[in-house]
């Protein structure tokens, strides 16, 4: 308590000079000039996704600050539909009834200043300390509910989420940054950002994270054996994050890394626990783009990119074994792509958007080794090689068929060739072309009202860890997603904004185990439909309110609740100045609706017990921010599960025994607080 009155203390006593600064914080774009537009995109050809006609949602870097996010999963938590769930790994993304524990896949496509950042391996999103951008180099994020194959292909079945990143010309400053958190967390920043008078923008940025973690308590593990239950020093996490990006006369060149280590207290393998398992993952990206006119009507963006992702994960063995006490996974994926994409005006009326990508998964290797006692490598598992390419062709028209009437036309063709040689011969298990039309209508009813509707198709192509598992590789069928939406946008004043959908969405081609047989099955189909609602409202006085709820009910390929998938979801966000408007006060809750666990299984894979249902949950998260900055210094104080709830999550490893314990669910953090302090100088 006392260092909680101190950091208080501490963070008023800098509001209060702040008050008397005079500066502008220039990435804190009011709400309503953002919903003026709908949204802003990063690249000026993007209208195809700003335009959807979807119920889009922002977040903006004032947002950000207000409510002390400090990971894009608490971004994304804070969405309209959208919510994520940790297992002490990863950090899930769930939306739209799918969101099952352990899927890497997620189904919702996350891109950085619009471009791709899933790894080629697990398809995974991260959205966790293991993601490539610090929050503070964040101008706003975007997500776009809906299919986006059209516009990015593989993996965009449900939606599209797009971090925008900032411009030196936001910082024009050297800042650095210090956190303290509970668990014996601590951040270090570095940034620097500046706009030249040659018109260079120029930002650079890096930092350091390490967090002690808990000694955590699993009833299921309470055995004189196993250390009674507690895993110590099981929890701890590390990372290190780079970042640059130079832009100069349409010219924009980036790259950014990432390596992350976090202890895993829940082991793969049950001999395994309170023993060491830790994942290291391992992320770089780089992307050169080039923005300009042809003709004053006819425009280019060429976009040259490379990834490469390792995952490097160690973990130890329960039964000791001299030659192969430990398995440490040397996992490698590396990819390059091109795309080309052009803008016509020319045509009264219409915007017509085309062009072309490329992409090379040259390398998609799974290959684990044995160590000694000694860490010495010992002997190679296996070595499954897989390889990608995919050439796609797309195109999307943008036409007013009348002053209230406007429609958007899409088709994008994608030609894979996935190889797997983790046999003899080779397989080409995803190699059919995929077609993914959208057809979209949008009524200007009135000048205060604006109706959305669209049908859509997307696919998600199986990746090397989906089939790595599995001798039946060509048997995998992309899946397949259709999808209706209708949206409703209406401005009761222009202080409050009402947004509402309603959406029915159907997954074909599912890979799934049947409950009955425990066997293998490729053409599950999952259904899902639900509604959503948003309110967005200010005051004077910059009082602020976004609240949203949504419903859903999603099934799985055999009818049954789809797992993870809370039937209602509820935001409430309060911003408000205090102190003299010297503080901004963030008031944030969160409800989540009960869920249901992973089934059990035995060794066959047949269900032997169906999930059981989690209750409900809301959490209220507290924050304090200085207003401005006082002689270049800012400060930061959030209390997050401020009321302290006790609650658990569906585990994405699922353990039981024959009459005995069960391991389903995952307790998760009761209340913990955040300090960070800031500091820009040579502005």
């Amino acid at each position: 308590m006392r260092s909680t009155s101190f950091f208080c203390l501490a963070l008023a006593c800098i509001a209060n000079a702040s008050a008397q600064d005079s500066s502008v914080d220039l990435t804190s774009l009011p709400f309503e000039k953002l919903t003026q537009t709908d949204v802003i995109t990063a690249s000026k050809l993007a209208r195809q996704v700003s335009d959807s006609p979807a119920a889009v949602s922002i977040v903006t870097a004032a947002d950000i600050r207000t409510f002390g996010y400090r990971t894009l999963a608490d971004v994304i938590n804070s969405m309209r539909g959208l919510y994520t769930t940790f297992d002490r790994r990863y950090e899930y993304l769930g939306g739209r009834g799918f969101g099952a524990p352990g899927d890497y896949v997620g189904r919702i496509m996350v891109l950085i200043d619009g471009s791709a950042t899933q790894d080629n391996l697990y398809n995974q999103a991260y959205i966790d300390n293991a993601g490539l951008i610090d929050l503070d180099l964040i101008d706003r994020v975007e997500y776009v509910p809906g299919t986006g194959s059209v516009t990015y292909g593989n993996n965009a079945l449900l939606g599209i989420i797009n971090v925008i990143t900032k411009k030196g010309s936001d910082f024009n400053a050297l800042q650095v940054a210090g956190e303290v958190f509970s668990n014996g967390g601590h951040k270090q920043r570095i940034s620097a950002g500046k706009r030249l008078d040659n018109g260079l923008d120029v930002l650079l940025s890096a930092s350091w994270l390490k967090s002690d973690g808990q000694d955590l308590y699993f009833p299921y593990f309470d055995t004189p054996r196993q250390n009674k239950g507690w895993a110590i020093n099981q929890d701890f996490e590390e990372n290190r994050r780079l970042f640059g990006k130079f832009e100069f006369n349409g010219l924009s060149l980036q790259a950014s890394s990432v390596s992350r280590t976090k202890a895993a207290p829940l082991p793969r393998r049950e001999d395994g626990f309170n023993k060491i398992y830790q994942l290291v993952d391992e992320t770089s990206h780089a992307s050169a783009k080039y923005d300009f006119n042809l003709s004053p009507d006819f425009k280019s963006v060429s976009r040259l990119y490379y990834g490469l992702y390792e995952d490097k994960t160690l973990r130890e063995y329960g039964d000791v074994n001299p030659v192969a006490q430990f398995r440490l996974n040397q996992n490698k994926g590396q990819w390059w792509g091109l795309d080309q994409k052009f803008a016509l005006t020319r045509f009264v009326g219409h915007l017509i958007v085309f062009g072309a990508e490329y992409r090379d998964d040259f390398k998609q290797e799974f290959s684990p080794v044995a160590l000694d006692s000694n860490r010495v490598e010992q002997f190679s598992y296996h070595r499954f090689p897989y390889t990608n390419k995919t050439y796609s062709l797309y195109a999307t028209d943008e036409f007013i068929l009348s002053p209230q009437v406007s429609a958007n036309l899409g088709l994008r063709y994608d030609k894979p060739d996935a190889i797997d040689c983790s046999v003899d011969p080779c397989i080409r298990f995803a190699h059919k072309a995929a077609l993914s039309p959208r057809l979209a209508l949008v009524y200007q009813a009135a000048p205060e009202t604006t109706v959305k509707a669209s049908y859509s198709r997307a696919f998600r192509l199986p990746n090397p860890y989906d089939v790595s598992a599995s001798k039946q590789s060509d048997a995998f069928k992309p899946e397949q997603v259709t999808a209706t939406e209708l949206v409703l946008l209406h401005d009761v004043s222009p202080a409050l904004r009402l947004t509402g959908s309603v959406y029915r969405y159907i997954l074909a081609d599912q890979h799934y185990r049947s409950a009955a047989t425990g066997l293998d099955v490729f053409a599950g189909r999952s259904k899902t439909h639900g509604a959503e609602l948003q309110i967005d409202q200010s005051w004077a006085g910059d009082v602020q309110l976004r609240a949203s709820a949504a419903w859903q009910n999603a099934t799985d390929a055999e009818g049954r609740k789809l797992v993870n998938s809370p039937r209602s979801l509820a935001k409430f966000n309060l911003s408000l100045p205090a102190m003299d408007s010297a503080l901004r006060l963030g008031i944030e809750a969160q409800y989540q609706g009960s869920r249901i666990t992973k089934e059990l299984r035995d060794n066959n894979y047949i269900v032997v017990r169906p999930g059981r249902p989690l209750g409900g949950i809301t959490l209220l998260n507290l924050t304090l921010t200085t207003a401005q900055r006082w002689n270049g210094v800012g400060a930061a104080f959030s209390i997050k599960n401020a009321l302290d709830r006790r609650y658990a999550v569906p585990s994405s490893i699922v353990r039981h025994q024959q009459d005995g314990p069960v391991l389903d669910s995952m307790e998760m953090d009761g209340r913990t607080f955040w300090l960070q302090l800031s500091w820009d100088f040579w502005k």
